[in-house]
């Protein structure tokens, strides 16, 4: 494959297919990076302050990116259809300048209040804070890089170049491992940090390069005429997200006064878990988001719903079965990617039932994607907002009770509970806003597939435990019987005759 032809737009269809194929290598990077932090440190107080500072500075970022793909790039793509590419360069280039102003503004606010935010944000003592304030300093510029290069992946993406930031994320996660390698042995966990911020300094400038040389675009501020309604969509669009920073930030407060290493053991759990949604629906609801958007803006539902259902269902396909293999296959997988010298026995058991508790609701993540997506591309932004803030207040609620009630793992057993609830109660809301979408469809095909699917892991489950394998020929053994039992079925069956035509459409472009 000629890697230059990435550099250049692409179709939907390639753009899935590609985007998805350089995301699992740009997120396989990633994740040997959380593999190399639990090897070489292990699980302690540093540990946990690292994972706390860069999920905080994620959902801080994320805060202020929520408007990226709801307002902004809609918008943009409407002046570049209906007025011109200058004028969404301009608009564009006015909130860039914003993010950079708002990321210089938080540096400096975090050079000298950082101690006493982090400590009415978590439940680390004072002296652990004290002890280790420059971690949570360093670790503030990580929200500063991550404004400015989601802004600009997502103006990318947003000219129809799928490929690229996987390319480029892939360049700066190696980067990454290589500082840790070099720094570890001065810095200790402090090395973490900045390999990080050394690989995302990388990250924004070959970005920014890329749009000046592939876009011709022109950095040049210039004061845009924004209408009244895109300023209300931005208000609407973060006061939603305030409810959710919220909700994700409450289990890190809760879980950050269990003691030490707990924290560690949820992220190494967690991250495991994530990987369905990271690689498959983030990458298909980024493309679909698009085409979405300009159904949307043509007023096309009957190709908005098409899309819809069938990104979805392939969604609920992939992701239903991923679920169950991590569920049954938790405590061998942990054990071959985190188990060493500083990741006992205890350790493994611990991060695999967070993983099996964060692993059984995945597909719910990937079916609100797309149902978010929806409400982007029709622009139902205050609508939508009322539902999303009652459905964090339920989460935060039922996390806190679950917690009193089963301790640390709590955390997931609350998610479970209000991600089923959300899947029922996203058919309600999507009926009111977007009735041309055939959400029964959707929930119906589901609980097929989880019936399917439930019944083959049963079957992995008991086999498992009668051949008493190694960890690795466990794993190796327990994925290629699930997945020939489940491409049999679909063949059979015809459960998702797309996911046949992207494998095909893969290996021809491989060929």
């Amino acid at each position: 494959m000629n890697f230059f032809r990435l550099i250049q737009s692409e179709s939907y269809r390639k753009g899935t297919a590609r985007s998805v194929l350089f995301n699992i290598i740009s997120k396989g990077i990633l994740f040997l990076l959380t593999i190399i932090i639990a090897r070489f440190f292990g699980s302690n107080i540093k540990t946990d302050i690292y994972f706390f500072v860069f999920a905080t500075m994620i959902l801080f970022s994320g805060f202020i990116n929520s408007i990226d793909m709801a307002v902004l790039i809609p918008e943009s793509m409407r002046i570049r259809e209906k007025e011109s590419n200058d004028n969404a360069i301009s608009f564009l280039n006015f909130f860039l300048l914003i993010y950079f102003l708002i990321g210089v503004v938080f540096l400096v606010f975090m050079y000298f209040f950082g101690p006493f935010i982090f400590k009415h944000l978590s439940k680390f003592s004072y002296t652990d804070i004290a002890l280790y304030h420059n971690y949570f300093w360093v670790g503030s510029f990580f929200f500063i890089f991550h404004i400015l290069t989601n802004f600009i992946n997502t103006i990318l993406t947003s000219y129809k170049y799928f490929s690229l930031p996987m390319l480029i994320s892939s360049i700066k996660s190696c980067i990454a491992i290589v500082c840790i390698f070099l720094l570890k042995s001065n810095y200790d966990v402090l090395s973490v940090f900045y390999a990080g911020i050394t690989a995302y300094a990388f990250n924004l400038l070959v970005l920014l390069v890329i749009m000046k040389k592939m876009l011709g675009w022109n950095f040049k501020i210039k004061i845009p005429n924004i209408k009244k309604i895109t300023w209300s969509n931005i208000f609407y669009a973060e006061l939603g997200q305030i409810a959710t920073v919220a909700s994700s930030m409450f289990p890190l407060y809760l879980l950050s006064g269990f003691g030490s290493g707990i924290l560690s053991f949820m992220n190494y759990g967690k991250n495991i878990a994530d990987i369905p949604n990271t690689l498959v629906t983030t990458q298909f609801s980024n493309v679909s988001g698009i085409k979405l958007n300009e159904e949307a803006a043509a007023a096309d539902h009957t190709a908005m719903n098409y899309t819809f259902i069938e990104t979805t269902k392939l969604l609920v396909f992939i992701l239903i079965p991923l679920g169950f293999f991590l569920y049954v296959f938790a405590t061998p997988l942990v054990q071959i990617f985190y188990a060493g010298k500083y990741f006992n026995t205890l350790s493994v058991d611990q991060s695999a039932m967070f993983l099996k508790l964060l692993a059984v609701s995945v597909f719910c993540i990937g079916v609100n994607t797309m149902v978010t997506r929806v409400f982007i591309a029709l622009q139902a932004i205050r609508q939508a907002f009322f539902y999303q803030v009652v459905l964090n207040i339920i989460l935060m609620a039922t996390i806190w009770v679950c917690t009193i009630q089963y301790g640390a793992y709590g955390y997931p057993i609350g998610v479970i509970i209000v991600n089923v609830i959300n899947f029922f109660g996203m058919y309600i809301v999507i009926k009111k806003i977007a009735p041309f979408i055939n959400f029964i469809d959707i929930i119906k095909y589901t609980i097929t597939i989880v019936l399917i699917n439930a019944i083959i892991a049963y079957g992995l489950f008991w086999a498992s435990a009668k051949a008493n394998l190694s960890a690795f020929a466990t794993i190796i053994l327990g994925f290629l019987l699930y997945l020939i039992i489940l491409l049999i079925a679909n063949k059979e069956f015809k459960l998702n005759t797309r996911l046949t035509q992207l494998i095909n459409h893969v290996l021809q472009r491989l060929s």
